[in-house]
């Protein structure tokens, strides 16, 4: 237990820091810029942190968190998304001081928190702790919808709902998994001796089933398109973005890298299928700018479970440069639509108000096409890299059908995103984004540096792919007794 209270990530320890300065300056004057000012000071420090820790690891490997080179990398992606989320969202404390309050930042910041806990994590109990304060931040977070303040307030009950479903299955099978182990260490139950197997692969499936359901992952995914569009924007961008990369960091460690039991690929094969066939088909037909984005992120799960399912020289590569990818690809999509809001107007989350967005705004509109580019798998943009990097993993471990079906996702992909583009280089019918907008340097700033980010990624991939597997799941004397 000592050794518990004394490892700590300094990222975890930093923000945890933050947020209590946040709250007492709150109980003595309230002030939304300077919670916000707070929040951004606290991330760039957080930022800095990352890598560093106190104490030591104890012997036993009975740690709450561990620290190594996948932790880091997930928790700079985790911490630098927030903080560009942050930043989207200080805009409408300055025209919005009625709805807005304290708590907004501190929501983003307690969600953050509860992120980088889950990616640490190295036991069932910081892991649950994580997921959960990240659920509820994001329950919070949701409701805080400028004009729209009911629909918010639906998605967030329907979050509630459906997130509570999930994570009392998710926490049946963490019990289940400590009732065959007497361990919370984070990682897949093991049968001892010649015991059954039935246990252990039914609390496997049920933590999978939960986790899927966190990453939206198809038949799972039904709450992502309604919650994302019940949103504002960078709550929008925090669903799609920080969820995921916590959940997906969480997966990649409790399993592994290596090959998976057979009866986990065979739920793997099917899961991933549906996921990329899924998102795509959602995305296909939509009017709402974020339920396409909600779409494609689905999408995206799916193909980075290719990356996870196919172990090998290239794994570990393809899964970094993915998420490095798809996070600035997609922050960068959130980041212009915010930066192309009007305060009273189009907000720019219905597609067809982009109709001659390149005419009024060619830089804005170009970011955006850069930005959609590299998510479709075009080039110039990273996402061209990430994704060839993930079908180089499939062929690599000859995974023929999961090939042609990320063949067929990507083209069904291609034409909703190119079709945003195509009609940005219309005559507008309607209103379209940005007019009477005010003039946002800090946005216009963002957008440059995640569009520098893509393309330089794009120009030079090889910067953003680097070997780093997570710790093993299981020690090497227990591999050979996983469930089968």
């Amino acid at each position: 237990m000592i050794g518990h209270d004394v490892f700590l990530p300094m990222p975890v320890m930093v923000v945890s820091s933050g947020i209590m300065v946040m709250l007492a300056a709150t109980t003595w004057r309230r002030s939304v810029e300077r919670s916000f000012l707070g929040g951004m000071v606290t991330l760039l420090l957080a930022l800095a942190a990352t890598g560093y820790h106190t104490g030591r690891l104890p012997d036993n490997g009975g740690s709450l968190f561990i620290q190594d080179q996948w932790a880091s990398h997930t928790a700079i992606l985790i911490v630098f998304s927030s903080l560009c989320i942050l930043l989207m969202a200080w805009r409408d404390a300055g025209h919005d001081k009625t709805t807005l309050v304290d708590e907004y930042p501190l929501l983003f910041m307690l969600g953050t928190l509860g992120a980088l806990a889950m990616v640490f994590s190295a036991n069932y109990m910081s892991f649950f702790l994580g997921l959960e304060i990240l659920g509820i931040s994001l329950m919070g977070l949701v409701t805080f919808r400028h004009r729209l303040f009911m629909s918010g307030c639906e998605a967030a009950m329907k979050y509630l709902i459906l997130s509570g479903v999930s994570s009392a299955i998710l926490l049946f099978g963490i019990g289940l998994a400590y009732g065959i182990t007497g361990s919370l260490r984070f990682m897949p139950p093991i049968v001892a001796g010649d015991a059954h197997a039935a246990l252990p692969i039914a609390a496997t499936v049920m933590i999978l089933v939960g986790m899927f359901f966190k990453l939206s992952a198809v038949p799972f995914h039904m709450w992502l398109p309604d919650v994302m569009e019940g949103a504002p924007v960078p709550v929008a961008a925090f669903l799609a973005v920080v969820s995921k990369i916590a959940i997906f960091s969480s997966l990649v460690r409790y399993f592994g890298t290596g090959n998976q039991p057979p009866f986990l690929n065979d739920i793997l094969y099917v899961v991933i299928t549906v996921t990329i066939l899924g998102g795509n088909l959602l995305a296909l037909r939509q009017t709402s700018l974020i339920r396409l984005l909600a779409g494609s992120s689905i999408a995206h799960v799916g193909y980075l479970l290719i990356a996870f399912i196919c172990p090998g020289r290239l794994q570990s590569g393809a899964i970094t440069v993915y998420l490095v990818a798809y996070t600035a690809s997609t922050l960068g999509v959130f980041a212009t639509m915010t930066a192309l809001a009007a305060h009273e107007g189009p907000d720019g989350t219905v597609t067809a108000q982009w109709k001659g967005v390149f005419f009024s705004h060619p830089f804005l509109a170009s970011a955006m096409s850069l930005m959609l580019l590299s998510l479709a798998g075009i080039p110039p943009g990273i996402g061209f890299f990430a994704k060839f990097e993930i079908a180089a993993t499939g062929v690599e471990d000859q995974r023929g059908l999961l090939l042609c079906v990320l063949i067929i996702g990507s083209i069904i992909g291609l034409y909703y995103y190119l079709n945003i583009i195509r009609i940005m280089t219309t005559a507008p019918a309607l209103p379209s984004a940005g007019q009477n907008r005010r003039g946002r340097p800090e946005l216009a700033a963002l957008v440059i540096v995640l569009s520098v980010i893509v393309a330089i990624g794009g120009i030079f991939p090889t910067r953003a792919i680097h070997p780093l597997l997570p710790a093993p799941a299981l020690p090497p004397e227990a591999q050979g007794r996983m469930v089968h």
